[in-house]
């Protein structure tokens, strides 16, 4: 990655610089190629405005007098020339400095068709490579001795040479440039990737065994900050999914070996004598089959909930009328509520309450909570179920007349396997004493149809559930 963000930046770098010194250099020869013109048209100008002056007089040696002017007009690095209407040279200065005079001159006829002298202007500029080019412009003078071309001409060398020059300093600037830029960017992306690379070697060292490490974060503010701490988030979340199934399998394990101890030890008293009368064998087998029941319940459990965090059980979503479904259930448990003494009522809705859902699942919803109520009441006491409905939810509600659940314990009763010890250790010897399953899988059953199951009271007095789920019509 350093060497990919090196790459790019000097890349980019490079692009940047070379469009830098191509408009630059640009701007040089437009800027020294307007300068030039500039200064000869000046000049000629000078030289034009100083013939006019003595043409003007009326004198009739119009050829000495061009001679003359042209003679006190001598520049350091120009030349100037006058050509008659022939085309002949009438005159001539040479400059201060001789080795900067123009090289090559043409012909004069050359200057006949410079632009702008055979126009309405009468002024123009060109450049005719003689040697190292020569630049000059010329301007037309009309008197009464004739018609003159006056012209001053630059030789381009010291121009030439000096884009030379800087075309050379650009050469040499820009690898340069390039080579501390990249060395630059190089050690600017290792220290800004080096937080990434110690993450990097920290998460390597992270295994099952100690998801309790986390990444180091050198700043909240920055994005590797705000990696680190996703990171570490993420981590802390597979830390606990780890520790739940750490405690879900030990769970597990506790709660199937129980009836499997039961069953291994009533096998073990069943056949520790040779002959057994038909009753003793009774009692083992029916001991057996409870226990077998406790445990195919338990699996089924255990399938249900692995199925449902994997996301692939199977949903069969139709219209389903809440009040049937829970008159069903009532009935089904009435034998049970019967047979341990207590008194199951249920309320039906004042209309009809329907639901988007699954049959099979909402009905082993209401049959949990039902069931649950059933055995944490005593003899003698009630179990009361409603089914209500407003603008948005159909209301389930339960209500028992138990002991009720203790208030530390409330928070933990809808995590797997957990039971309260109270009542653990007073239904432990009882029939179908369950494994602390049924109320995570009625609370999956109604996350899974868009509702919730919530505790709304518990005390000594009793404890009371609610099941709202979103109602398919409205009232």
């Amino acid at each position: 990655m350093r060497s990919k963000l090196t790459l790019w930046y000097t890349g980019i770098l490079a692009l940047v610089l070379v469009a830098f010194a191509a408009a630059t250099y640009i701007y040089l020869v437009r800027a020294s190629a307007q300068k030039t013109d500039d200064t000869l048209m000046d000049s000629s100008e000078l030289v034009v405005a100083s013939l006019k002056s003595e043409l003007g007089e009326g004198t009739e040696r119009g050829t000495q007098t061009v001679r003359e002017v042209v003679d006190d007009f001598r520049f350091r690095d120009r030349e100037v020339v006058v050509f008659d209407d022939s085309h002949q040279v009438v005159a001539s200065s040479g400059p201060r400095e001789p080795e900067r005079s123009p090289k090559a001159w043409p012909r004069p006829e050359a200057f006949s068709n410079l632009p702008g002298l055979t126009s309405n202007a009468g002024r123009g500029c060109s450049t005719l490579s003689a040697g190292h080019g020569i630049r000059f412009c010329g301007v037309v003078v009309q008197s009464a001795s004739g018609n003159f071309v006056v012209v001053t001409a630059k030789s381009l060398f010291e121009e030439k040479e000096t884009l030379e020059q800087v075309r050379t300093a650009f050469g040499i600037a820009i690898p340069i440039a390039l080579v501390l830029a990249s060395l630059g960017g190089f050690l600017l992306a290792k220290r800004s990737l080096a937080p990434v690379a110690e993450m990097g070697d920290r998460a390597a060292r992270i295994s099952a065994n100690i998801l309790q490490e986390r990444l180091p974060v050198k700043s909240e503010k920055d994005e590797v900050g705000r990696l680190a701490i996703i990171i570490n988030d993420l981590l802390s979340r597979l830390d606990l999914s780890f520790e739940q199934q750490r405690r879900f399998m030990a769970d597990a394990s506790h709660e199937l070996r129980t009836p499997l101890s039961s069953v291994l030890g009533e096998a073990e008293v069943a056949l520790s004598r040779p002959h057994r009368n038909e009753e003793e064998y009774r009692q083992c087998l029916n001991a057996v089959y409870n226990e077998g029941n406790r445990m195919s319940r338990i699996v089924a459990d255990l399938l249900s909930l692995a199925r449902a965090d994997s996301g692939q059980y199977p949903i069969k979503q139709t219209d389903c009328s809440l009040g049937p479904l829970i008159e069903e259930c009532v009935r089904a448990l009435k034998h049970l509520a019967e047979k341990r003494g207590v008194a199951l009522s249920f309320t039906p809705p004042a209309t009809e309450t329907v639901v988007k859902g699954d049959a099979e699942l909402l009905r082993r919803l209401f049959m949990n909570l039902l069931d649950n109520a059933i055995k944490y009441t005593g003899s003698g006491g009630t179990v009361r179920a409603a089914l209500s409905q407003d603008q948005s939810e159909c209301i389930f509600t339960i209500s028992d007349t138990g002991r009720g659940i203790a208030a530390e314990a409330q928070p933990h009763i809808f995590e797997r396997f957990y039971r309260e010890d109270k009542v653990r250790q007073r239904n432990a010897d009882s029939e179908g004493s369950g494994a602390g399953l049924g109320l995570s899988i009625s609370q999956w059953i109604a996350n899974l149809h868009g509702g919730r199951v919530t505790l709304d009271e518990s005390s000594e007095r009793g404890s009371t559930f609610s099941v709202r789920l979103p109602s398919s019509r409205l009232v």
